[in-house]
């Protein structure tokens, strides 16, 4: 009984400590492909692209909310001025670190123009995701189209952003390809990019940079980075052999 009650006041302070916003909402989709289509037939550019699980909804649809307001009354007077079919308010309490808690686009805009003749694209390549950092802040991996369908990728790009503990933002890589790994230590944060492929063995860089987003290394050919002490990174060296074998072997650079 007394694990319960304790789990209960856990669980009410989790909650307090939740912010309470109102969603004015115009569209919804339970697929990120429709949501970002029917955001941009609306001729808005404004507004933000969130999951309703970022609110506590055990069932996930995508919704574009025209604005985020801090009270019900606030919500309404915006949804008197909008005149969308269908627009409607929902009541948020925002998973503490989530997209939506950092007011960050779980599907990104260029979604909308991904044509409906590519083979590759998966509903994982259109949404957005976050991850915590160990007391740093956290890590977004914002998946977006480039406009080119003609590269091996079919123009699914990842950008990789830091959102420190203060919340200041830095974008650390326009274009990293399947971002993993991530490690920090010391004021500083490294991770492994896809960079090729040799037979049937992908291929990796490994990336350190600065928490103020300064990059300091970059170390090609290389993977499951490590940050042993200030000034170095430790990783596994690849190559390929002709048999088609991935060999590694642990090296320290300094920078």
């Amino acid at each position: 009984m007394r694990w319960v009650l304790l789990l209960s006041l856990i669980f009410v302070s989790a909650s307090a400590n939740a912010e309470e916003v109102w969603l004015v909402i115009g569209a919804s989709d339970p697929t990120p492909a429709g949501i970002a289509q029917k955001a941009k037939r609306s001729g808005q550019d404004s507004g933000i692209i969130i999951q309703s699980r970022d609110c506590g909804d055990k069932s996930n649809v995508f919704v574009w909310a025209v604005k985020i307001e801090p009270s019900s009354k606030a919500a309404k007077e915006t949804l008197e001025t909008f005149h969308f079919p269908g627009a409607y308010i929902k009541k948020c309490q925002i998973t503490q670190g989530s997209l939506l808690a950092f007011r960050e686009n779980v599907v990104d805009r260029s979604i909308a123009d991904v044509p409906a003749t590519t083979v590759n694209w998966e509903d994982a390549d259109r949404v957005s995701s976050i991850q915590p950092l160990q007391q740093t802040g956290h890590i977004v991996i914002s998946r977006y189209y480039n406009g080119s369908v003609d590269d091996p990728l079919e123009g699914r790009r990842e950008r990789v952003i830091l959102i420190e503990s203060s919340g200041a933002r830095h974008l650390l890589q326009q274009e990293c390809v399947n971002p993993e790994d991530f490690t920090t230590t010391g004021g500083l944060i490294a991770y492994q990019c896809v960079i090729g492929q040799a037979g049937d063995q992908l291929l990796h860089n490994v990336v350190v940079f600065a928490m103020d987003g300064k990059k300091l290394k970059e170390i090609r050919n290389c993977r499951n980075p490590k940050l042993p002490i200030k000034g170095s990174v430790a990783c596994q060296r690849e190559s390929v052999g002709a048999d088609g074998a991935l060999r590694l072997q642990i090296m320290n650079q300094f920078y």
